[in-house]
């Protein structure tokens, strides 16, 4: 071939090629572009006090049709619920998955943090899973649990007086000591009055310099007598307290007064004695499964505690009876099974809400079953008009229709034959895959052109 022919044959060889490059070029412009990375970040608060609940908030995008995200909670640390709309939750031990279709998608949970008795530092760990689960591990974030130094334990002594144109120091009214403290104490009679004595607990009654130790709240009263009158000989009455029935619950005196006899043991029945006019506190505190309910005899109504004056013998009756029951009648809906469909191995996400429409919080337990046989269970509380949905996920390696049972709702899913080879590659696989046989199908007929061209 001479030189004009060669010429030519290199100015027209690259025209030829041109279809195949545009269509080369065509395959990789219109092919769809390899999915963004999942990503996730949580957001927490900085510090926490010990037992304190707060939110974390989780920030998840470019999963796909849907998405995991697998949160696992420091040693300590107690998940209480998840309010965001359309999250399905399941915990096993630390572990506690989120399950959502939207994407991005934002949700809260709530988390209570550790009573500890010294400030520690703990750190959240957590991954994010796409459609294809496809594991990201999402940055770490630390918390620190500050425990607050305790303040010293105090208690209040309250003085009180007996006797006209008197006084007392400490003054009358109340004041703060702290336990253990010795306080001492002293009664100044007025114009025609003498000291007689103090009641409450102080380390000698019949002198007016005295002292009270603070090892709890105290009740002290200075008593006085006319001038020539030193002892008129002050009375004393007897405090009777019934609790119906006996096994119903107990009545505290406040402050406390050894008692001077007990009817029998178990009825329920204790007096005690007190000097005139004083003052004391009862409070009823019902048995298991008892509700306090009214006083009775020498008292009426239903204040608890309550306070009466000893200026006569009294009887006083607190009454207890049944508490109604903490049961509370659920609706179960919106049971679904998604999808109902799947491969061997595939998750499958089961799911009802359950709605209290009673007036009191109660406790509902949802049962899954799987084949009549027991799978899993979630107990929830749930506050009157409120709803919860109990969602649980499981999966079956082998073929076949599996019947559900959850809150009395039934259906079914069905796990069909093993994946094939295509089947079981991610959507960036396959993209590559077609892109791949593209170009090598473009090379095989450009080089064919090239060999027949010479």
């Amino acid at each position: 071939m001479d030189n004009k022919s060669r010429k030519t044959t290199n100015n027209v060889l690259p025209w030829r090629f041109l279809p195949i490059i545009a269509l080369m070029l065509a395959a990789t412009m219109t092919a769809p572009a390899l999915a963004s990375p999942t990503t996730a970040t949580r957001t927490l608060p900085a510090s926490v006090t010990p037992g304190a609940e707060f939110n974390v908030t989780i920030q998840a995008s470019d999963c796909g049709s849907f998405g995991q995200v697998i949160e696992n909670l420091p040693d300590g640390f107690t998940y209480v619920d998840c309010a965001s709309d359309g999250i399905r939750v399941k915990q096993v031990d630390n572990a506690v998955k989120f399950t959502f279709l939207e994407d991005p998608t934002s949700f809260t949970y709530r988390v209570k943090a550790p009573n500890v008795a010294a400030t520690t530092a703990y750190t959240f760990h957590g991954i994010v899973m796409d459609e294809d689960k496809n594991e990201y591990f999402i940055h770490d974030d630390d918390i620190t649990v500050t425990a607050s130094t305790p303040g010293p334990v105090t208690y209040v002594l309250t003085m009180a007086i007996d006797g006209d144109s008197s006084s007392t120091t400490p003054s009358v009214g109340n004041h703060t000591h702290d336990d253990g403290t010795v306080v001492d104490i002293s009664a100044t009679a007025g114009p025609g009055w003498q000291f007689d004595h103090w009641s409450g607990n102080v380390a000698d009654p019949g002198s007016s310099p005295t002292t009270v130790l603070m090892d709890s709240d105290k009740t002290v009263t200075a008593y006085f007598s006319p001038t020539g009158e030193a002892n008129p000989g002050y009375s004393i009455y007897t405090l009777t307290v019934t609790c119906q029935p006996g096994y119903g619950g107990n009545v505290t005196l406040s402050p406390p007064q050894e008692a001077t006899g007990i009817d029998e043991p178990g009825e329920g029945v204790i007096r005690s004695t007190h000097d005139a006019d004083t003052s004391i506190e009862l409070a009823a505190t019902p048995a298991e499964n008892y509700v306090f309910s009214c006083w009775g005899g020498d008292l009426s109504g239903s204040t608890n505690p309550i306070t009466t004056i000893m200026d006569s013998n009294k009887n006083i009756t607190a009454s207890f009876v049944l508490s109604p029951s903490d049961e509370a009648d659920f609706a179960v809906s919106s049971f679904s099974i998604s999808p109902e469909q799947v491969q061997p191995d595939q998750q499958v996400n089961i799911c009802i809400t359950i709605t209290n429409p009673d007036g009191e919080t109660g406790s509902y337990e949802a049962a899954l079953y799987i084949n009549g046989q027991l799978e899993d269970t979630r107990i929830l509380e749930i506050a009157p008009g409120s709803s919860r949905d109990a969602a649980f996920g499981t999966s079956r390696a082998t073929p076949g229709t599996y019947s559900v049972l959850l809150g009395g709702q039934q259906g079914q899913f069905t796990v069909v034959g093993s994946q094939s080879t295509g089947a079981g590659l991610d959507t960036s696989t396959r993209i590559a895959i077609v892109i791949m046989a593209a170009l090598i199908a473009a090379l095989v007929f450009v080089f064919r052109r090239v060999r027949k061209g010479a």
